[in-house]
C-alpha cells in the first residue's frame, strides 16, 4: 500500500503531491521522498501558493514575476561601426566589374576607358574616408 505526501521545494513551498513506499524492512514505516513531508496535499487556491510553516501549510499570493530587463541601449558607436562595415561591403560590390573591365582592358592591350578609372578613384575616396572614421570610433 503507498501513501501520498507532499513534495516542497528548497524554499518550503508545495510543488506535487509524491508517492511514500512502505518500508520493506519496517511494517506501517513510509519512506518518504527526499524533500517531501508527511503531510496531507494541501488544496492550493487559485493564484495562491502553499507554504509549510511548522506542521501546517500557510497560503500566500504568487508574486508577479520581475519584469523583463530593458534591452541596453543601442550604444551608438557600435552601430555607426556596423553601418561604415555595411557601406564598405557595398564599396566592394560597386568596384568589382570597373576593375573586372580595367583587367580585361589591359590583358587585351586595350586603352582603359578614363570613366573606369574615376569610377574607382573615387569607390576608393569614399572608403578611405569610411576606414578612417572607423579606425577613430574604435580608438
Amino acid at each position: 500500500m503507498q501513501k501520498i505526501v507532499s513534495q516542497l521545494d528548497a524554499e518550503g513551498y508545495f510543488i506535487a503531491p509524491v508517492v511514500a513506499d512502505p518500508s520493506p524492512r519496517e511494517p506501517g514505516v513510509y519512506l518518504i521522498p527526499a524533500g517531501a513531508v508527511d503531510l496531507p496535499v494541501p488544496t492550493v487556491p487559485p493564484g495562491k501558493r502553499a507554504r509549510l510553516v511548522g506542521q501546517a501549510f500557510i497560503f500566500e499570493d504568487i508574486p508577479s514575476p520581475p519584469p523583463e530587463p530593458s534591452p541596453p541601449a543601442a550604444d551608438a558607436n557600435a552601430v555607426r561601426i556596423a553601418q561604415i562595415d555595411a557601406a564598405l561591403a557595398e564599396i566592394d560590390q560597386r568596384s568589382i566589374r570597373p576593375s573586372r573591365e580595367i583587367a580585361s582592358a589591359l590583358a587585351s592591350g586595350q586603352p582603359v576607358p578614363p570613366f573606369l578609372i574615376a569610377k574607382l578613384d573615387a569607390l576608393e575616396t569614399e572608403a578611405v574616408a569610411l576606414r578612417t572614421e572607423f579606425r577613430a570610433l574604435l580608438a
